[in-house]
């Protein structure tokens, strides 16, 4: 038998038995091993992305619909990218549309100090009215900050900061971010 020293509540030459600490060990790891499962779901990005389209309800007023798709799990600027690409492509169901020109292309998109910038070619700036600048423009807005660590976006117009969007001058010179109600346009 193993001698141990002599303690508070314990007779002197006492100690615990070797499957004790065993039992114990395991114990710990069980714990540990809960805790860092807990962890890493709780962190874990969500694989899909959303991308919003415009549905018109009576009146022709519009207004923004997410719209789930898939996208890889990774860092902020890939799904970001993703999630931009997915909107100018377009929506696949036909009750939405966007007010993006088609044809326009992304040419460029990143994330600093949590300011998206989103560089499209010059063809998102043509056509349209206010409401189809106004919706074009939430629809950035609401695609490119859908991730907490870059609640805001610049739009660049061929890599050029631009005061304002069209004829309408629809303000777009400062990063945006969504409002606290969702925009009907």
């Amino acid at each position: 038998m193993a001698r141990g020293r002599a303690g508070p509540g314990r007779e002197p030459g006492f100690s615990p038995p070797r499957w004790a600490w065993w039992l114990l060990g395991l114990a710990l790891l069980g714990v540990a091993g809960a805790v860092a499962s807990q962890w890493i779901a709780a962190h874990r990005r969500p694989a899909g992305i959303e991308v919003y389209f415009v549905v018109r309800g009576a009146g022709r007023t519009g207004s923004l619909v997410p719209v789930h798709r898939p996208a890889p799990a990774g860092p902020t600027e890939v799904r970001l990218e993703t999630a931009l690409r997915a909107l100018l492509s377009g929506p696949h169901d036909a009750r939405l549309h966007t007010e993006i020109p088609q044809g326009t292309a992304l040419l460029g998109v990143g994330v600093r100090d949590g300011v998206v910038t989103v560089d499209v070619s010059p063809t998102f700036a043509s056509g349209g009215g206010s409401t189809s600048m106004l919706g074009r423009v939430w629809q950035v807005v609401y695609t490119a900050t859908q991730f907490p660590d870059a609640p805001a976006v610049q739009i660049l117009i061929n890599g050029r900061r631009v005061e304002a969007l069209g004829g309408e001058g629809i303000l777009i010179g400062a990063p945006l971010r969504r409002p606290e109600v969702p925009p009907s346009f």
